[in-house]
Parts: structure tokens; C-alpha cells; sequence
């Protein structure tokens, strides 16, 4: 059997290399900054040489490294093509949906009994968002996406409407620095999302609050992570209320304050021009457009 180097630690690697900092890839990646430096460092000692120059402040390729940057790339080129080949080798009648946020994936697929009595011969295969490949190079025929479309490259369809809303753990009331109005939050951490439309000063200025740094605070790559760091007390989350619903409702996380910050239309439907002529895909968006619009 061929010894190969940990896939993830590959990965990592490659990602570094082409972004120029763990950080960026640690974003890219959807993982802790940490994370992608231990598979670097597993990397390295798997291969018993070092491949970035440490000797600076930012990362960069040794000499090594660039010789095995270009072995690297090729090699997960070909994966992804092999893969991706597999996955085109499917029946007509399946359409492929990615999801960033996983309670989106819940919702729809209560919903999707529905679609099966209308359509039983269309099948519907849902991921959560992984890949950074763009949508118009993909095997993907609809991703929902959260933003403040549209996106003029792509055709988009607005699924739902949001809120941002404040969230916190239940035990952060009981803790000595007092939580009574927004005036507090001077007092305690705000947790950030890395999303840029999503920032404090949009609800600082909603609700009339003055003097406080909106951009304190550390920032998170991901809502799943900003929501776990918010139950477990690190502070104030700023988030959308959709995501959060579920958790408020079983108590692990609380409303604050009554304040939000209207964000219309922030769930997308979108598609790539050239699978909007597609047949399933104009009967999803049918079907999904008719529900929603009820």
C-alpha cells in the first residue's frame, strides 16, 4: 500500500500556499486558523522538511515548498476532475442543491414530501456547502445562498427575508456586569460574524446607540461557530433570526434585546445561466416559488 501525507494536511497546505495566509484559508476552509496550522505542521513532519519560510511575519514557500506547490495542485486538480466526472455520470432527473447553512437544509427537506407528489420522478439531493468552486464550474443546479443579493452573474430568486437579531446565553444575565439595556453592551464582548453585511454599526444605528466600538470584539468564520461561541457565554452575537429561532426556542440561547435590524430578502435561490433552461430545475423553482409566495 502507497504511504501518502494526510488529505487534509494536503489541503491545507495547498490552500496557504495559493492564498498567501492561514487565515485566508482557514476562511476558505471553514476551520480554525489553528487548525490549518497543525495539518501544515503534520505536513512537514510527515515529510521531514520544511516547506514556508518562517523568518518573516507572513508566510511564504520555501524553495521546496514552490516545488511541491506545483506537485500538490496538479495532483488535487486531477481528484477533483475524477470526482466531478463521477458525479456528471447521473439520471436526468436529479437535481444537485447546496446549503451554507444547515438550518436551511432542515427546513427544506421538511418540505420536500411536497415536491415528491407532484414530481416523484425528480429526485433531490442536498449538501452543505463545502467546495469554493464557482457555481458556473460545478455539478450544481441550485445553491441557496445567504447574502444581500442579487448577484448580477447568476439568476436569483429570493427564497426568504431575515432579521438580525441579539443573542446571548442565558447564563451570561447572571454573571455580575449587568445586561438591562443596549447601553450595556459597552461592557461586554460583541461576537462578529466574518459576513461583511451583517456588522454591529447596522444595529447600533437601528436602535439609537451611541459610543460603543461596533467592530470589538473577535470575529467568527462561520454562523454555526459564531452561534456555539454565543451559547457558551463568550459574549453578545449579532446574528440572523432564522438561524437562531430553533436555539432561543430550546432556551440555549436568549433575545437581549427586542431590537433588530430588517435585512429583506437574504435567503437566495441562485443558479447558473446555463441551468435555468434546465427542466427540473424550472419545476423546483415552480413548485418552491408557489410554497413560499402562498
Amino acid at each position: 500500500m502507497k504511504q501518502l501525507p494526510p488529505l487534509n494536511a494536503l489541503i491545507s497546505f495547498e490552500a496557504t500556499a495559493r492564498l498567501g495566509s492561514a487565515q485566508n484559508a482557514s476562511e476558505e476552509l471553514n476551520i480554525t486558523q489553528g487548525a490549518v496550522g497543525r495539518h501544515i505542521k503534520q505536513l512537514e513532519q510527515w515529510l521531514e522538511i520544511a516547506l514556508f519560510d518562517r523568518s518573516q511575519r507572513n508566510l511564504k514557500l520555501n524553495d521546496t515548498g514552490r516545488r511541491y506547490i506545483k506537485t500538490i495542485t496538479a495532483a488535487l486538480d486531477l481528484i477533483h476532475e475524477g470526482s466531478a466526472n463521477i458525479q456528471n455520470v447521473k439520471t436526468d432527473n436529479t437535481i444537485n442543491i447546496t446549503i451554507k447553512e444547515p438550518y436551511i437544509s432542515d427546513w427544506l427537506l421538511a418540505l420536500l414530501p411536497n415536491f415528491y407528489k407532484l414530481h416523484s420522478e425528480i429526485q433531490v439531493q442536498i449538501s452543505l456547502q463545502q467546495s469554493t468552486e464557482p457555481l458556473t464550474k460545478s455539478n450544481i443546479d441550485i445553491s441557496i445562498k445567504t447574502g444581500t443579493g442579487p448577484w448580477p452573474e447568476f439568476h436569483c430568486v429570493p427564497l426568504m427575508q431575515d432579521k438580525l437579531i441579539t443573542v446571548c446565553s442565558p447564563l451570561l444575565l447572571k454573571q455580575s456586569i449587568k445586561l438591562d439595556s443596549p447601553k450595556d453592551l459597552a461592557k461586554h464582548t460583541l461576537l462578529h460574524e466574518q459576513e461583511p453585511n451583517t456588522p454591529w454599526s447596522l444595529w447600533f444605528k437601528e436602535n439609537n446607540v451611541l459610543n460603543i466600538n461596533p467592530s470589538k470584539g473577535p470575529r467568527f468564520s462561520s454562523s454555526d461557530i459564531l452561534l456555539r461561541a454565543a451559547m457558551s457565554g463568550q459574549g453578545i452575537a449579532l446574528v440572523s433570526e432564522k438561524l437562531a429561532a430553533q436555539d432561543i426556542n430550546e432556551r440555549r440561547l436568549i433575545q437581549p434585546f427586542e431590537g433588530a435590524v430588517d435585512l429583506g430578502d437574504y435567503q437566495w435561490l441562485v443558479i447558473a445561466q446555463d441551468k435555468i433552461e434546465n427542466t427540473n430545475v424550472t419545476k423546483f423553482l415552480t413548485w418552491i416559488n408557489t410554497l413560499t409566495h402562498d
